[in-house]
């Protein structure tokens, strides 16, 4: 048990850090499975998003009353990381469901760039010819698994939900690392909690109609399973490594999120994947290995 609390609390080697956080999003990839079987129960896509969002909340707020005394400056900044982050995801998935899914997920994943660049004004973090080589790579990577046409790219008005959403994940990565002293579990907590009460407020928006009572009874136990079991836990762990690893470093490794979307839509759902594809799949992988080894060369490990 205590090993398994020491993986969510501990400062890992970069090397590790890093593969934590291709997995944790790895996993993120295949969270529309879920999402989907719910929503076919009768759960509309944002209330579906809030009930992934609430829940976990919920499980956590026992670990955050225990963690009395903190002060009103930490709570302050876990706000202000968790609401950044929230609004991130909320748009992301907002985009999903009324803008193109290809164009939101490509422009929320020029994340790695904004990271770098916020980080830049924000932190004083200077990134090497080697990031930035593996920025461009990893975009490239994801533009080919998402299967982007550029004669066919044309933007409207709710294609800005997917810019949104990047810039406020970007923004709020940069902010765990601005304050990596903040208690992770409370800006993890707030993430969930105000992105939940984000999209409630999108649905109402929106005219989602109100899930029926014994709709909700039925869907609250696979959600729980899903939103507590996998996206929580990968949640928490990503959230306290951004607290010590670059967030344009975190940016790049998070396109596994995309790739195993994209693997994942081609197993189940019969979306087959062209040979420019596969050639995503493997520069994103490749993008991942060089990343790491160039990172733990020029940084060294960190204990």
């Amino acid at each position: 048990m205590t090993w398994f609390l020491s993986l969510f609390t501990k400062e890992h080697k970069l090397r590790h850090a890093l593969v934590i956080i291709f997995v944790s999003s790895s996993f993120w990839g295949v969270l529309w499975m879920p999402m989907r079987y719910i929503e076919a129960m009768g759960v509309s896509a944002l209330w579906v998003v809030s009930l992934f969002h609430f829940l976990p909340a919920i499980v956590l707020l026992p670990l955050v009353l225990i963690g009395s005394g903190t002060s009103n400056r930490d709570w302050i900044r876990a706000t202000i990381a968790g609401s950044l982050l929230g609004a991130g995801f909320v748009f992301y998935a907002l985009g999903l469901i009324v803008a193109s899914v290809t164009k939101t997920v490509v422009l929320f994943y020029m994340t790695p760039i904004w990271s770098t660049v916020f980080a830049f004004f924000i932190l004083n973090e200077r990134a090497g010819w080697g990031r930035w080589v593996a920025i461009v790579g990893a975009l490239f990577g994801c533009v080919l698994v998402m299967n982007v046409n550029g004669k066919e790219i044309y933007f409207e008005p709710a294609d800005l939900l997917g810019l949104l959403s990047g810039w406020f994940w970007a923004l709020g990565s940069v902010a765990v690392r601005y304050y990596p002293s903040t208690n992770f579990i409370h800006v993890t907590f707030l993430q969930y909690l105000l992105g939940g009460f984000l999209a409630v407020v999108a649905a109402v928006y929106l005219g989602d109609p109100v899930p029926g009572f014994y709709v909700l009874l039925e869907a609250v136990p696979p959600a729980l399973l899903a939103s507590v079991i996998i996206f929580m836990p990968t949640s928490l762990l990503v959230f306290r490594i951004m607290q010590y690893v670059s967030p344009g470093l975190v940016g790049i490794l998070m396109l596994s999120e995309a790739l195993i979307a994209a693997l994942s839509a081609s197993i189940w759902l019969g979306e087959t994947l062209a040979t420019t594809q596969w050639l995503g799949v493997i520069t994103v992988l490749a993008t991942g290995v060089l990343i790491g080894l160039h990172e733990e060369k020029s940084e060294g490990p960190s204990d």
